[in-house]
Order: structure tokens, then sequence, then C-alpha cells
């Protein structure tokens, strides 16, 4: 009787656990990267990006964006970006595809137009919209300081009010006020962006019609051993401990936010990088000009590029001595590095595609700044996409929550295209691609393995009852 009884709690006990593993999936330990750079013949055709023969043997992965400012209306607007990889023994080759309704022509880059006096259009400063219900008072006592209100200038010091905070502002700050309220900030530096963020005044990049920012994209890479924990960038001042106007702020803008990491970066930016006659600096053929950006390097491809960045907890620096978007990492060797990574990009259809091409034979003079990627070893990297005409730049965007892994195999691509999705899955369409989400072997193995066991325990129960 005891053995019959215990025979039965075993039975019950097994059939319980089973019936679980069929409806809920058990954690494993990753056995594969999220992104496979699959060994592929051929070479890249950054005229027509995504038309090489090898991309269509490579499934996409779906990786989901959130905004990199919460609550913010202008963050966050790209919800996924779809991403494969691949590489042919010398480069390597990253495909993204994204949403972008209204792509951002003509917008140039500031760094683009501060070198150029003739740039025309939007982008050449940013304007904030701050956050309904901030109110201006004028400080009139303060007569070293000049305002400019609605066009107007005034001799006092701007102080703004939400909720009970206030927070002086710059001399020669411009704002203008909305029929609706809403209250428009000039030529914002960055260290006054990060006030306005902690204080809550921050509600976004104003745009319209034709006041709008690039549309860009990066990737970032992590240099360091182990696994990082978070890919988040602080928002700061110019250098650290930097004082401005009366405040010391901590960090430095675009410096890395967890302890201890140090990344390499890579930004494209329509309006600057974008081989393209709809890219102004392009259009004006920029870059080609050395009496305008004052390097002694041109392009010698002549094809789009991505400019390299290098990041950690001090600040963030441009891999090249130009330094015309950040402060030169280094003082000497690293001329021609600005055009390293090349870049290659579409639109159509509401919808973005964009190659990049990294080659892996790294100079020794780059290194330790940019990524020094070969086969066989699992790297960790995020992503982030901007939509200029809705607002997103700077720091406003859509980021990859976390760093995910990237691994090139010695590996020929599958035949199936089936497309995998990270875990939240936010989309599976896009107007361009329909996207499947892809069932790990390790979850079918797992469910076939519940309803054996849970087979062979409804037939141990018929037997003890029979008895």
């Amino acid at each position: 009787m005891f053995k019959s009884k215990s025979a039965l709690v075993i039975a019950i006990v097994i059939l319980g656990v089973s019936v679980f593993a069929m409806f809920f999936q058990i954690p494993y330990a990753q056995t594969s990267p999220t992104i496979v750079a699959y060994k592929v013949v051929g070479t890249s055709n950054l005229g027509n990006p995504g038309s090489e023969s090898f991309w269509s043997k490579i499934p996409w992965v779906n990786l989901s964006l959130t905004a990199n400012i919460p609550n913010a209306p202008t963050s966050g607007l790209v919800k996924y970006v779809l991403v494969k990889a691949a590489w042919n023994g010398t480069d390597l080759f990253i495909l993204e595809e994204w949403q972008s309704p209204s792509p951002a022509y003509g917008a140039w880059s500031d760094s683009a137009a501060a070198i150029y006096p003739e740039a025309t259009g939007p982008d050449t400063f940013r304007i904030i919209e701050l956050t309904p219900g901030v109110t201006y008072k004028l400080l009139t006592n303060y007569t070293n300081y000049v305002s400019i209100i609605n066009g107007k200038t005034e001799t006092g010091r701007l102080l703004l009010n939400y909720s009970g905070i206030t927070l002086p502002l710059p001399n020669d700050t411009q704002i203008q006020t909305l029929p609706n309220g809403t209250i428009l900030l000039y030529h914002s530096p960055r260290p006054l962006e990060d006030l306005l963020y902690s204080d809550g005044m921050f509600y976004g990049y104003y745009v319209n019609s034709t006041w709008y920012y690039p549309d860009r994209a990066a990737i970032m890479w992590y240099l360091g051993t182990g696994v990082p924990s978070q890919d988040c960038m602080n928002l700061g001042g110019k250098v650290p401990d930097q004082t401005y106007d009366g405040f010391t702020l901590k960090y430095a803008g675009g410096s890395m936010a967890e302890s201890g990491i140090a990344t390499n970066i890579w930004m494209w930016v329509t309006g600057a990088t974008w081989n393209s006659t709809n890219d102004p600096a392009f259009k004006v053929n920029l870059w080609q000009n050395t009496s305008l950006t004052g390097l002694s390097y041109t392009d010698p491809h002549n094809h789009g590029f991505a400019v390299p960045l290098y990041s950690n907890n001090t600040n963030l620096y441009e891999v090249d001595t130009a330094g015309i978007w950040y402060t030169p990492v280094k003082s000497s060797g690293l001329n021609g590095s600005l055009f390293y990574i090349w870049t290659g990009a579409t639109w159509e259809n509401g919808t973005w595609v964009l190659e990049w091409v990294y080659p892996l034979n790294v100079p020794s003079d780059y290194l330790p700044y940019f990524v020094n990627i070969t086969a066989n070893k699992i790297y960790y990297v995020a992503f982030a996409v901007w939509q200029g005409t809705e607002g997103e730049t700077a720091f406003d965007k859509s980021i990859s929550p976390s760093f995910v892994t990237l691994e090139l195999v010695n590996q020929a691509p599958p035949t199936s295209t089936t497309t995998s999705t990270t875990s939240p899955m936010v989309s599976t369409t896009s107007p361009a691609t329909t996207t499947i989400v892809e069932i790990p072997f390790t979850d079918i193995v797992v469910t076939i393995a519940g309803v054996i066991v849970a087979i062979v325990a409804v037939a141990i129960l018929a037997l003890l009852y029979r008895k």
C-alpha cells in the first residue's frame, strides 16, 4: 500500500511538471548569439544596399527599441529595427531596416554646417520645446544679462518655473512663446539640456514642416571584457565637473553611465555622411574639399561613411584627429579613420535600408578605440535610430534597451530566412518585410519532452488505478 501511494504521488508530481513545461518556457542557457554573422562569398554594393545575393539567405533579427527619454513625445518613435549580418573573411557587413514615414531630406548636420558657411536648412541649431506648464519670469535686477523674448531684446535674466522648481537661464538666452502657451528655447548648449531634463522641463525637440533634424543610426560596440550591464550614456556638460552658469555638472554628456566601460560607436547621419544627392554635405562635395574641412585627406572611395566615436566614463570622443564632431581622442596618428567605416543607404516606401561595411584588419593606430572583430568570439552591441522630422536628435532617440550579442561564424547562411524576434516582441510587420517569429530548437525540445513525460505519467496513473 505504501509503495502504491508513493508511486501515485510521484506520478502526480511528474504530471504537474510536464504540464508546466508544455505551457511555460523553462529557462535554459543561451547557446547562440542574438545576431549571427554568416560566412559569405561576395562584396558589398553600397549603391544598392541589401541587394547582394547573400542577404536573401540570411534571416532578419527583430530588435525591439525603446525611448531614451521616458515619457517624452519625441523619444522612442521607432519601435523596432531589423538586423542581419555577414562577413567574407576581410569585411563585416551589417544590414539594418527600420520604419521612417518621413525621411529627413535636406537637413544639415550641425557639424557639417559649421564648416560650410553657405549651409542653409534645418538643424543649424536645436530648438527645445519646454514641458507644458513651464512659465518664465524676467529678473530685471540682473542688469548685466540680456534675454531675447519673442524676438525682442530685454535687459534681465530669464527664470523658468515648473511645479515649484526654478531654473535661472544663461546670458543671451532666447525663447519664444507660441499661441497655445508652449515655450520654445533656442540655441540650447549641452549643459543646459541636462539641467532642463533634470528639472523635468525638457519636453522634446521642436519640429515643424520646415524645421527638423537629420535622421541617424548608430551601433555601439562594447570594448571591455566580461558582460556589460547597460548601454546608457550620461547627460552632462562638455567635460566632467564642468561649471556652467553657476552649476556644476558631474558628468560629460555622452560618457558611459556604467563604471569601467568603454565603447566604439559608429554613427551614420543624413546631412553629413549619406552618399546621396539628398544629403547636403555630399551634394556640395564637402568631404573632398580640403580647404573647407581642413582635413589632410579625403574619402578615397567617395561612398557614405559612419563617424567613428569612442566613449568611456570620461567623455565622448571622435576617433580621428579632425575633431569635426567631437574632441579628438588622440592628437595624431588617426588621420583617415573618419572614413574607415563605409555605409550605403536608401529610403523607399517608408523604410530606411542601411548597410555598414567594416574592414576587419584594423590598423594598429586605431586600436584600442575601434572594435577589433574576429571570428568565433561573442561581441556585445547596441543599436539606436533617430527620426529627425519627428523631433529625435542628439540624446533624444530610440535605443535597444540593452546590449545584444553578435558573433562571426565560419558557417554558410541557412537555407531558411525566417525572422527571429527578440523579447519582448513589439511588432511583427513592416512595410517592406513580414516577420515571422522563429521558435528556437531548444524550446521545441522542451515542449516535446514535456508531452512525452506527461504521456508516461498518465500511463503510470492508469496502471495504479487498475490495481
